[in-house]
Order: structure tokens, then sequence, then C-alpha cells
């Protein structure tokens, strides 16, 4: 018995060695395994730090939303960080790009490397020709207004380049766009070059001999006449909200043909003007061709071409982390009075109704019974954006005196209050991280006439509420009980403030471009504005300026 004892013990403990031999290998190759697949994943994303807070609201993380953007790794690692993670914080667009603005992006980036740097050779005295410039034709686009209308203009302005083979290039005289956003373009950069003559820059005004609506008016034989190129192979196009009728000509088609001989343009303006280039054909076809969701157009390129730069998105995240993060929802609001006929209290109290009303956030309940709630389940960040703290004011008293219908939790923040519009990079900053985090919300409430809230809509593919217009303050209480305080918009797209009444030759004088084609209406915000409509909301054509005579002959 005692013998038999003493011949297992040894077996046994020959056994427990085995299996904790085959643990600990077991173990360290878990260990290795877990270190490779790290490591790879380092490599394919070539992450700059830890993101491991950041949280996934949506689950779907791809970087080149869709093939919009070529994959961040051919930027170069480091670079510009929100490129890497926008899509852990941002929902997923409902609207895919086309394949031919797919094509279109990437001719364009390779055409932007081939020429950018040929900019070193523009000069007011040269002569800029193809002998000098090559096969690169440019637009230049010279900076105007506040942020809002930067966006708006340098996008109209790629838009423009896409649909004639153009490189755009970036005034950054007095504005620090470098240090705002990220380059859109790989191994290249849309800034005029360093030691630009920005002198020649400030010529650039309705006086000068070379702006296209002098040059048409001086034409011998009327615009449509106009051949020669101008001195220097430069045409300034001014197309700001007080442009002429001459300077209108723009949206022309024979216009453009002549533009086609000119290397380089320069582009002011204050306006979005992409509704207008359907008024030109060859531009309308391609336009349909790269955006056949024909609303979708400022959502897609306002996406492709801005992204926070690395200073820009540390402010954006030290602020969303801590704030917004842990919500279920967000909604956000934005308010600017641009007019003086209403007080900010009445807009307040409009605000304040108008989320109410739509049911975009709980009313108020006597009851107080609050429970504690798990998780993010029943949170509502609310982001109020305006430059007058009233706002904020209001929404954090209505929600922190009072429990909610359905015992919901309502948070209210403001990042910023300018108290009045200011302009210069610290600013600017402000009001990119404004525009930002307004973009990242569920839902939107917006103000008329709003650049800023026109940026936001788009860049977030949300389709907002907008604040009625009152007409005055005594009829301000009237007009909310006919129109409501606010109103679902029809469009993602911006409204074209200033449109020409259009006078193109065959088509004949002043014609009201909101009756030219079916899609380009009236907007829900500005009087005598017009935007790109989708297509449930398209209008019968006026048979006298039917779209065919319209742009196929003019």
């Amino acid at each position: 018995m005692g013998k038999h004892v003493l011949v297992r013990k040894p077996r046994m403990a020959g056994i427990l060695f085995m299996l904790l031999g085959i643990c600990v290998v077991l173990s360290f190759f878990l260990m290795h395994n877990a270190f490779s697949r790290r490591h790879r994943l380092h490599l394919d994303t070539e992450h700059t730090y830890d993101t491991a807070g950041l949280k996934n609201r949506y689950q779907v993380i791809d970087p080149t939303l869709r093939g919009l953007l070529l994959p961040p790794s051919q930027y170069g690692s480091g670079k510009c960080v929100s490129r890497f993670e926008e899509s852990l914080v941002r929902r997923p667009s409902p609207y895919e790009p086309s394949p031919h603005l797919i094509t279109k992006l990437r001719e364009y980036e390779d055409r932007h490397r081939r020429c950018a740097s040929k900019a070193k050779k523009f000069h007011k005295e040269g002569p800029n020709s193809r002998k000098v410039l090559g096969d690169c034709q440019f637009v230049v686009w010279i900076a105007n207004s506040g942020l809002g209308n930067r966006m708006i203009t340098i996008m109209s302005a790629f838009v423009y380049a896409l649909l004639t083979d153009r490189v755009l290039l970036l005034d950054h005289s007095g504005t620090d766009i470098g240090g705002l956003f990220c380059e859109p373009f790989p191994s290249t950069s849309w800034l005029l070059p360093e030691g630009y003559d920005y002198g020649w820059m400030d010529t650039l005004i309705w006086e000068n001999s070379n702006r296209l609506g002098h040059l048409l008016q001086m034409s011998e034989g009327g615009f449509e006449n106009v051949t020669d190129v101008p001195p220097n192979n430069y045409v300034f196009l001014n197309l700001m909200h007080d442009y002429d009728d001459h300077d209108k000509r723009f949206f022309c088609k024979k216009v453009q043909k002549y533009l086609k001989k000119v290397p380089l343009l320069y582009f002011r303006s204050n306006n979005y003007v992409v509704p207008g280039l359907h008024f030109v054909e060859d531009f309308h076809v391609e336009l349909d061709k790269m955006f056949p969701e024909r609303e979708t157009t400022f959502h897609h390129i306002i996406r492709y071409l801005f992204r926070p730069s690395n200073l820009m998105w540390g402010l954006i995240l030290r602020f969303r982390q801590p704030y917004l993060a842990a919500a279920e929802r967000q909604v956000g609001l934005q308010v600017r009075i641009l007019e003086s006929n209403v007080t900010m209290p009445v807009v307040a109290d409009q605000l304040l109704k108008c989320v109410l009303e739509r049911g975009l956030l709980p009313n108020s309940t006597a009851s107080s019974d609050d429970h504690l709630q798990s998780g993010k389940e029943g949170v509502t960040a609310v982001v109020i954006t305006s430059l007058d703290a009233i706002y904020y004011e209001k929404f954090r008293e209505f929600y922190s005196d009072q429990a909610t219908e359905g015992g919901h939790y309502i948070g209210v923040y403001s990042p910023s209050k300018e108290e009045y519009q200011q302009y210069g990079f610290s600013h600017d900053k402000k009001a990119w991280a404004d525009i930002y985090l307004l973009s990242l919300s569920d839902t939107l409430v917006t103000s008329p006439w709003s650049t800023f809230g026109y940026i936001a809509q788009a860049l977030g593919g949300v389709t907002p509420w907008i604040l009625t217009k009152t007409p005055t303050l005594e009829t301000a209480e009237e007009t909310f009980q006919a129109q409501g305080h606010c109103n679902l918009g029809v469009s993602l797209e911006p409204c074209f403030h200033s449109p020409p009444n259009l006078n193109c030759g065959a088509l004949g004088k002043g014609v009201d471009p909101s009756t030219i084609l079916p899609f380009i209406r009236p907007c829900e915000d500005v009087i005598g504005g017009v935007k790109i409509m989708p297509r449930e909301a398209e209008a019968p054509v006026n048979e006298e300026h039917n779209a065919t005579t319209v742009i196929g002959t003019t």
C-alpha cells in the first residue's frame, strides 16, 4: 500500500507540472497574439495618440466617408488627427457620394498636385500665359467677410474649379486658414505660396479694369462678342451681393465659353453661388452627374474640404468629451439676429416655444419625482451657439429648475459667447469650434440667413428646423400664430442670397431665377434668394422660360 502511494506521487506531480507548462506557453501565445494585433492596428490606422476615450455612438468607422476621401494614411501620420478620428464622433451620412464625384475628386487631387507649385509664377505685370503656366489654369479665392461666408465661398469656388478643370488656391492674408483647417489635398497645399504679392490682391476691386463686368460692358458689339483675353491673362470675378448687371453675366453660357481662354481667375464673393451654376448648360449636366441627389452638393463638398486642424481638434474634444459625449442625444440651437426688427427676449421665447411645440425637447412638469437612470438613457445635451448669453440662460433656468415629462435629463451648454461678431484668428477658432460642435447634433434649429447654420447642417447631414422670421416686433405674435415659431427646412442646401435676374442674350432681360429650373426655388429663410431643392419639392417651370431654352442657348 505504501509502495503504491510512493509510486503515484511522482506521477501526479509530473502531470501538474506539465499542465503548468502548457498554461505558461498558452499565456505567452495569447499575449504575443494580442501584441501583434495591437501592432497591426497601429500600422493600419497610424493614430497619433490613444483614442480609447472617444465614445463611438454610431458603431461605424469609415474615415474615407464611403470613398469621398482618400485613406488617411495617404496624407501622412500626425498631420491631421481629425481625419483619423472624426468617424468616431460623427453620425454616418445618409447620403452616398456618386462614383462620378469620387472620380472627379481623384482627378482634381492629381491636377492640384501637378499645378499648385506654378502659382509662384503669377505676376501682376507678367504674362501669366500658357507658356509660363503650361496647361494649368487657376481660380484664386480672395478672403472676404466672416468665417461662415469664407467657408461657403471657398466651397463655391471649389465646385467651379471642378467644373472648369482649374486648380483652387486660397488667399490667406489676414486669416490663418492653415491654423483652422487641415490641408484637404495630399502632398500639396491649397494656400497661395509664401512670398506671393498680396499688393496685387488689393487692386482687385470694383474699379479694376480686368473685372469681368467691366470687360463685358466695354466690349464692342455687346457682351456676347467679347473675345480678347485681357492684359496679363487674368480676370477678376466680382460675385459680391452688390454686383452689377454686367458681373451677373458670369452665369451665362457664352461668358463661360470666353472664360475658358483665361488662365487665371480671381474670385471674390460672399454668396453661395452653386445654384446659379446650373444656369450654364455644360455645368448643369456635369453637376447632375456628380450630384444625382442635387440637394447633397454642399453636404458632400463641405465634408470633403474641411477638417479641423490638430489645434482645433483638441479644442473641440476638450469641450465635447466632458460635456456632450455622455448624452444619448444631442440637440443644437444656433441663434443669430441679423435684422433689428425683433429683440433678444422675443427670440429667446420663440426658440423655447419652437423646441417644445415641435417635440424636439421635453416640456417641464409639476412632478418632482426624479429617478436615477443608468448610462446615457434619457440624457440629452443641448448645445446653444449665439453671440448672446440670454438664450443659454433661458434654457438652463427652464431645465434646471423643473423636472421634465418622461423623466429626461437635459444638460444645457454654450461653448462661447462673443457678444458681437468679431474678426481675427482667436475669434475664428471659437466660431469654427461652435460650428463643428453644432454639426454633431442629431437635431438642429437654425436662424434665417445665417451661414453659420448652413455649414453646421451640411457637415452633419441634418435638415434643420428654421426659426420663423417676423416683419416687425409688433406683428411677431401674429406671425408665430399663423406660421409657427419654427418650421422644418426643405433642403440641406444653403440659400444663394443674391441671385442674378438673368440677362443672357436669347433668354431676355431680368428673368426671375426661381422660374427657370424646377429645382431652383425660393429660399425658406431669405426673401429674393434661391436654393437647390430635393426632387419632391420641385415646382412646375414657367413655360416661357423652360429649362431647355434657358440653359441650352445662352
